[in-house]
């Protein structure tokens, strides 16, 4: 079983994970994926608080995968060990719980899952660097030249795409003002680039958060676009809803 939410945020939203709300979780097994479409939340501080919610979560009995958001302690998560896993590279945070990198392909029950993390921070303003914001919520030009080669190598075409923030031309992009020149050369802005990806990449369905709503979009080309919030949705029951046969 694969399922689907997004925008967890440590103790604030964490509880639609707990099974005594999450019921179906408590059918599941370490051989089923529970997948968070960034703001995990649960690697901030450091210290004592990410311990207890990790140990929560390693607790549970499937295996918990989450690609970043904008509301990740970057500096600790990239401190964790790399390692490749089911095709992509990972870093590992627990015997169960795995960060999905940017711009891998990870092939995880026959399916392939384009990942790529990251989201601009509206509330910037409000925040201080490397204590509560990093520039490494957005991509680097290197993670997106990356990004491209991997989709190369799978000539452009995958099941799933799984991100936190969303391409250009989708109406939630102009939600937030965003200015990239704030981050740095070194920086890509990610709604342009997403829509470079969404303009070529062949995929069934593309999952992703941040927006705080649970919303279906569709592409011109009647492509799913899927807004996770308070939803968990079962990746298999979910593509019927999706108008995906």
């Amino acid at each position: 079983m694969i399922y689907l939410t997004s925008d967890t945020h440590r103790e604030i939203d964490i509880h639609k994970i707990n099974p005594d709300e999450f019921l179906e979780g408590l059918k599941m097994n370490r051989d089923d994926y529970l997948i968070i479409c960034g703001d995990f939340g649960c690697i901030w501080d450091g210290d004592s608080g990410d311990r207890f919610w990790l140990n929560w979560l390693e607790s549970l009995p499937w295996t918990t995968l989450f690609i970043d958001g904008n509301h990740e302690n970057f500096d600790v998560l990239n401190s964790y060990p790399e390692e490749e896993w089911h095709g992509g590279r990972v870093h590992r945070i627990r015997t169960n719980i795995f960060h999905l990198m940017r711009g891998e392909v990870f092939t995880i029950k026959d399916q392939t899952f384009f990942t790529f993390g990251g989201a601009y921070s509206h509330d910037r303003i409000y925040r201080k660097e490397h204590e509560t914001w990093w520039k490494d919520e957005i991509p680097t030009k290197k993670e997106c030249a990356h990004a491209l080669e991997t989709l190369d190598k799978y000539h452009w075409k995958v099941d799933y795409v799984l991100t936190h923030d969303v391409f250009l031309s989708h109406p939630l992009s102009a939600k937030y003002e965003t200015d990239i020149q704030a981050y740095g050369a070194q920086y890509q802005d990610i709604h342009e680039f997403l829509n470079q990806i969404e303009q070529k990449l062949e995929y069934t369905a593309w999952f992703h958060g941040h927006y705080h709503t649970d919303q279906l979009y569709r592409t011109p080309q009647g492509k799913p676009i899927l807004c996770l919030y308070d939803r968990v949705v079962s990746l298999k029951e979910i593509l019927p809803e999706l108008g995906v046969k």
